[in-house]
């Protein structure tokens, strides 16, 4: 188990050298993706390796010539490597419409990334205001075009077949992912939490095969354990945000370092990843866009207002029988921010403990959210 997990690791700690090296071994091409909504599979069924997009391990430094300080750190340190050529491994890069700041990273790659990328699109996909059959019409067409798109940089039909294998494959390492999360539900402390937030990066950057083999090994051994005793009185959380970018493993440490269990997340690099399959029936990209327009997990990029995202937090809560909710908030990123202030109401109406924690891009110190922590474990502790 020790020896998966620290593969997991050595995949999710440097993904530049991991994904490069797939790609130097396998000889095979590699496509960066977007978070959180374009369709993998129908990259993985053109035999090439889709690989989500993620932010560098350095500090920005090129890329505040090409974007204003007040973007989020994602879109930053993406332009920063793009810019100063280490993503130059690349064969392509698919964008899409999900907030203000990721409209322009397809022309600024256009224009000013070290070397240009083969294949670049920008897709367009609809906010999901109504689920009328104009806007499932207009969807189908984008995810063509990325279908056409792959097919030309490939030299690889995708045909039905084969692209409903693809879907096969991602739902099966999505119910896997699913038993991961059970199991800590179950077994509160059988994990770390960074453990388990390494577990699902991993999986966006390997191939989906290897990483579901990887898992079910580990899983067989998971299901064996029993979770050390966690320290008396441990609070259950809900940890909640962070739409696109990595979550530090530093916090997620001092967060369980503070008395708190991490029992279920509502994270982009954690269940939102793998909350929903793709139906498997005879047209696999009307499959692909009906689970695009699924209202869960409620997530404020696609526009849904039908459903309102606290009220899917407090289910969350209720599941668990947790005891309060931590929002992760990435500084300056803008669905997370007007969605914001509604969140906090309803948690509030719902009696909810709740703490909104800023995070960055930039190393900065734990301390003030040390002391913030130890504050929020007291209040939920006067609450019980």
């Amino acid at each position: 188990m020790d020896e998966i997990l620290n593969r997991f690791y050595e995949v999710a700690a440097d993904p530049y050298k991991s994904v490069e090296g797939w790609k130097r071994k396998t000889g095979k091409k590699v496509i960066g993706v977007f978070p959180m909504w374009i369709p993998e599979e129908i990259i993985h069924a053109a035999d090439i390796l889709p690989a989500v997009i993620w932010r560098g391990n350095e500090p920005v430094t090129e890329g505040h010539a090409h974007l204003p300080p007040f973007n989020c750190g994602l879109t930053r340190s993406f332009v920063d490597d793009a810019v100063r050529g280490k993503l130059d491994f690349m064969d392509g890069m698919v964008f899409y419409r999900m907030c203000l700041q990721a409209v322009v990273l397809r022309f600024i790659i256009e224009r000013h990334a070290q070397p240009q990328p083969t294949y670049l699109e920008h897709l367009y996909l609809p906010p999901v205001f109504d689920r009328s059959p104009c806007l499932k019409e207009f969807l189908i067409e984008e995810l063509e075009t990325l279908q056409r798109g792959v097919e030309g940089l490939s030299g690889k039909e995708v045909t039905v077949d084969s692209l409903n294998r693809s879907i096969k494959i991602y739902n099966e390492n999505r119910g896997l992912l699913r038993r991961l999360y059970q199991l800590r539900r179950a077994k509160p402390g059988l994990l770390k939490a960074r453990d388990i937030l390494v577990m699902v990066h991993s999986s966006m950057l390997m191939p989906k095969e290897e990483h579901s083999e990887l898992l079910k090994g580990i899983l067989g051994d998971l299901e064996k354990k029993e979770p050390p005793t966690l320290v008396k009185g441990a609070k259950r959380v809900i940890v909640s945000g962070c739409l696109c970018q990595t979550p530090s493993l530093d916090l997620l440490g001092l967060i369980e370092d503070s008395g708190m269990a991490i029992i279920d997340d509502d994270l982009y690099i954690g269940s939102r990843y793998f909350a929903i399959d793709t139906d498997v029936n005879g047209n696999p990209i009307e499959a692909l866009a009906d689970r695009y327009m699924k209202d869960e997990p409620v997530c404020p990029t696609k526009g849904e207002w039908q459903k309102n995202w606290g009220d899917y937090l407090i289910d969350m809560v209720k599941r668990n029988n947790a005891d309060g909710v931590i929002s992760l908030l990435v500084k300056y990123c803008p669905p997370h921010l007007c969605w914001y202030p509604a969140v906090r109401e309803k948690l509030a109406e719902a009696g909810i403990p709740h703490i909104l924690i800023e995070v960055e891009h930039e190393v900065t110190s734990l301390e003030p959210v040390k002391t913030r922590l130890a504050s929020f474990v007291e209040i939920m502790t006067g609450r019980a």
